[in-house]
Parts: C-alpha cells; structure tokens; sequence
C-alpha cells in the first residue's frame, strides 16, 4: 500500500469520526429545546384572533392580512419538508409559524411519554388546533384551507395524520436498533469509500501511463507548415495537468458523494446530508433543465447556421464558376470572383450572427451587453483607418485598376503587384524591396497600369526614349538608325513596327522621340538599358555624334566623341582655327 492510499484511509476514517462525534452533540443539542418553547406564541396567536365586532365596523382585520401575498415557508423535520405554511396569523410570518410548528413537533416527539394517538383537534371561533395534552402543536385558519384550495376540516385532519407519522417516524429514527444500522451503514460507506479511492489510484496512473505512450508515439509535436506551436514536452506536461485535474475532480466527486451518505444514516446529521445532497442534484437539475430549456434556441441557432454554411458553399461553387469561366456574365469580370466571394462570405456570417445573437446563452445579461457596448466602441473610435483602408480596396477591386503580377506605379514606386489584400498592396520593386502600401493612400495617387493593355486590349505596351541631336545630322538618317537600334534589342517586338516622332525643333537641336513596342513590361528596365546601348553603337556606326548642340556651337577642331574604334585608321584632329 502506497503512501497516498494510507493518507486516503486516514482521512476517511477521520472524516467517519467526526459525523460519529456530532451524534451525541447534536443529541443534546436537541434535548435542549425540551425546556424552551412555551405555548406563549401560541396564545398569542388566539388571543389576537379577529372579533365580530371589528368585520362590523369594516376596519382592516388580521385575517385580511393573512390573504396578502407571502413567501410559503416549509415545515422541515430531519431535514424532510412535512408539509408548507402559505398565510400569515395575526403578526406572525409564514416562516415564524412554521418553525413554531418545528420545534413543537420536535418537542414532542422528544417526549416519549406522549402517545402520537394521543394528538386531537380542537375548534375555536375561525381556528383549529392540533394540540398532544398540554402542548399546543400548530394553529390552522381559513386562510390556510384558502390556500390550499380545501376545506379547514380537510386540511388539519391531513396535517394531524402528518403529524403523527412525522413523530413516529422521529422516534423510530433514533432508536438503538436505528443508530446501530446507522454506524453500519457508515462503516460499509467508508470501506466502499476507501476501496474507490485504491482504485482510483491504482487505474488512474496506469490509464495516464498509456495516453502517455500513446502521446509519445502518435503525437510527438504540434506545427503547422514547419511551424512547431507545441513540442512533445510541452503536451506532455498538458496532458500531465489534465490528467491532475481529472484526478482531483474524481476525488472531491467520491468525498462529495460519501460526506452526505455518511450524515444521512444519523438522524442528528442527516438534515446537514440531505441539504448537502439537495444542493448536488438542485446543481445537476438546474444545468440540466438550463439545457433542455435551451435546446429549442439551439434548433434555431443549427437552422441559421446550416442556411448560412449552405449558402456560402452556394456563393462559393457559383464565384468558382465564373472565375474559371465556366459562367460569363457580361458586366461581371472574372476576376471580380474572389474578392466578391469573400465579401458575400462576410456579410452572409455577419447578418447569421445578427441573427443568432438573442438566441446565445446570457445575451440578454449586462455583462454581455457591457462587453458588446465595448467592443462597438473599440471599433467605432479605433478602426476608422481600417475602415477607410478596407473601402479603398474595395473600390480599387471593382475600378480594376490593377490585378496580382501588374506591373504598375504609384506613388512614385515602380514594381510589380506581389499582394493585394483588403487592406494594403505590396510591391516588389525591381532592386527586389518588397513595399507596402495602404490602400487609402493608394487609391488617392495616379496609378499606372504597364499591364492591363497587354492583358485587357491585347494591345503591346509602348516604350519610349528622346534624344537631341543637331540640325547638321539629316533627320531621315537619325529616324533610320533609331529604328535599327530599336530593332536590334530583345525584348522589342517588330510587328508593330519601331517608329520615330520628331516632338519640337528647338533653338540648337532637334528632338527625337523612338517608340517600340513590348509584351514583356516586367523587363522594362534591361529593355531599356539595351534600347540605350544600341543607339550609341548605331550612332556611332552612322557617324553621327551624340553630344550636347550647345557643345558643338561653341567648339571648333577639337577631338570629336566618337569612339577610336569608329574612326578611320589614319583619322587626326583638325587644327583650331580663328577667322575674322
């Protein structure tokens, strides 16, 4: 035997020796009341019974009052309701009266020399009277039979033969042959007590033991995508708490269950018992009505939930559609499905909990109500970004500004559209940064689009580039090389063709803009810095000179710009001249 068991045993067998030491406490407490009650109350209440002469005069009697509403209070006799006190007499309470009744009951049941044949009835203007010789039990009016729905001569006959069985049943209870059954069945209690306690505490680790190993072989960690929440020590010690828990309920359940079945085979203790396991089954009744009262809410609140889950798996196979093309609704574009769906998701679980709201247990509470109050508030003052950042997506969705993979800029930042939520936009640039933009500031900016003609218009996207050159190079030459330079770039489609806009003729120059066109605008950049390169090699090779026109105002026989490699072999710098 474990240490544990001989604590169990101890405690037990100290729990039995107290309930065996409050029997001869609780007997004398008992005794006690042979020498306090008197019939003073009693006379009272017959003396101050109403008189002819005050109904004739129509004042307001003591048996008007006794028609007011009261709290019925129970006439309790070892710890067992005999029957209720529902009216007031004269000044005295329903509860007042019923423990008047008590302690006469006890008393003479207490007094073995009275005979319970010995109790009789006795009339007296309006009243009747159970009364066991010289002591009088309990006083009855009309109101009381009023109460009761039945005749005053029916009533206390009923209460008179309660009476007597109480007083047998007092007596028997606490005969020798009683309390002998009563330590006998207290001892067998506690040996059936401690026995369950062994073997809770011989199953209880062995059943602990094996979810153990069990844990340890099936469930070694918690993680989601690599991501590890719980190690297999860390559920190891919840399971080890759990079961500690479940140990230390199952122990308080079996003390729970043997303390009032221990108090209830003594009648000086049983009145502690059978409070102590009313207040058990009043716990289990009152969880247990709770649930079936509230099973017709649960109907209501299974029925919205099943519409609500049904049609959001109806919005989910239409939206589906559409974004496959499977469905074509011509002002609808597919593109719109997703965000759509989880808008329609959102409001259909919000008008669903609007819905089941006043059904929830304690929705009607002020704490439930105060938790709502402040939850609105917290929403209602701190979310007013959110709220605009959320409206500005949504906007942003159905405007189709841009889509996921855009290549766009905004805000001075040039990048390609990496995510694009209800709140922000990310953009990855091309040095790869990776920047964040809220949709409210989004949406008030110039936004441009690289993408949506090559994707929309099937329309390639057109790159431009100027440049200066002077009014000596012959302009069907610079339009020529231009389009060769063009042409010699990867990324430059050559249907449509590379064509060349002369955009103003200004004081020392001419300006020339080339425009091609590409299916590729995420490459922008290389596209360019190649363009670039080209149409120096191009000018180069055409012998024309890329230089700034005022430059070559003021120069005269220096070096020119162009590459050595690009020259003739026996090619010399002209001399500097001055002319008049």
């Amino acid at each position: 035997m474990n240490k544990l068991s001989l604590k169990a045993i101890v405690i037990l067998v100290i729990i039995s020796f107290l309930a065996f030491v409050t029997i001869p406490w609780s007997y004398a407490q008992n005794l006690s009341f042979q020498n306090i009650h008197s019939l003073r109350q009693s006379t009272t209440i017959i003396a101050q019974a109403p008189t002819e002469s005050q109904e004739d005069n129509g004042e307001k009697t003591e048996e008007s009052k006794e028609l007011e509403e009261v709290e019925p209070a129970p006439v309790v006799i070892d710890g067992q309701e005999i029957f209720e006190i529902k009216v007031n007499i004269a000044e005295f309470t329903p509860e007042q009266r019923a423990e008047e009744i008590k302690a006469n009951i006890e008393k003479v049941a207490q007094d073995t020399t009275i005979s319970p044949e010995s109790l009789k009835l006795i009339d007296l203007e309006g009243l009747r009277l159970i009364q066991a010789e010289d002591i009088l039990i309990a006083t009855f009016s009309e109101s009381d039979a009023e109460a009761d729905n039945t005749t005053l001569s029916d009533l206390t006959s009923q209460r008179l033969l309660i009476i007597k069985e109480t007083i047998i049943e007092y007596r028997e209870s606490r005969t020798q042959e009683s309390i002998i059954r009563g330590i006998i069945t207290a001892v067998i209690s506690t040996v059936i007590a401690i026995i369950c306690w062994l073997l809770l505490n011989r199953t209880l680790p062995r059943l602990f033991k094996k979810i153990t190993t069990w844990q340890r072989q099936r469930l070694n960690s918690v993680g989601f995508q690599g991501l590890q929440f719980l190690s297999s020590r860390q559920i190891g010690n919840l399971v080890s708490f759990l079961f500690r828990i479940i140990r230390y309920f199952l122990i308080a359940l079996l003390l729970y269950i043997y303390i009032p079945f221990l108090l209830s085979s003594f009648p000086w203790t049983k009145p502690l018992g059978v409070k102590l396991i009313s207040y058990f089954w009043n716990s289990i009744g009152l969880v247990t009505r709770g649930i079936i009262n509230y099973i017709p809410n649960l109907f209501i609140i299974a029925i919205i939930s099943f519409i609500a889950y049904y049609t959001i798996r109806f919005a989910e196979i239409f939206f589906n559609a559409i974004k496959r093309g499977r469905i074509s609704i011509r002002w609808f574009y597919p593109e719109w499905a997703e965000p759509t769906f989880n808008i329609s998701k959102f409001l259909i679980i919000g008008f669903a909990f609007v819905l089941i709201f006043p059904y929830l247990p304690a929705s009607d509470s002020a704490g439930f109500q105060g938790v709502s109050v402040f939850v609105g508030a917290l929403v209602t003052f701190g979310s007013t970004t959110i709220i605009g950042n959320i409206v500005s997506g949504i906007v942003m969705i159905y405007t189709r500004s841009f889509q996921l993979g855009d290549i766009i800029q905004a805000n001075g930042i040039r990048g390609q559209v990496v995510e694009k939520t209800i709140l922000s936009t990310r953009i990855l640039t091309p040095d790869n940064e990776i920047i964040t933009i809220a949709n409210a500031n989004l949406i008030v900016s110039d936004i441009t689009n690289y993408t949506s003609s090559i994707r929309d218009r099937k329309t390639p996207l057109i790159l431009k580039t100027t440049i200066t050159l002077g009014y000596d190079v012959p302009w069907r030459k610079v339009h020529q090389v231009l389009i060769d330079a063009a042409k010699s770039s990867k990324g430059i489609l050559d249907n449509p063709e590379p064509f060349v806009l002369q955009t103003s003729l200004d004081d020392f120059y001419v300006s020339y803009c080339l425009k091609c066109f590409t299916n590729k605008p995420e490459q922008m950049g290389v596209i360019y810095s190649e363009l670039h390169q080209n149409i120096q090699d191009k000018c180069n090779e055409a012998d024309i000179e890329i230089l700034s026109p005022h430059y070559a105002a003021v120069r005269d026989g220096h070096q020119t710009t162009i590459p050595a490699e690009y020259l003739p072999q026996d090619y010399q710098a002209p001399g500097f001249r001055l002319e008049n």
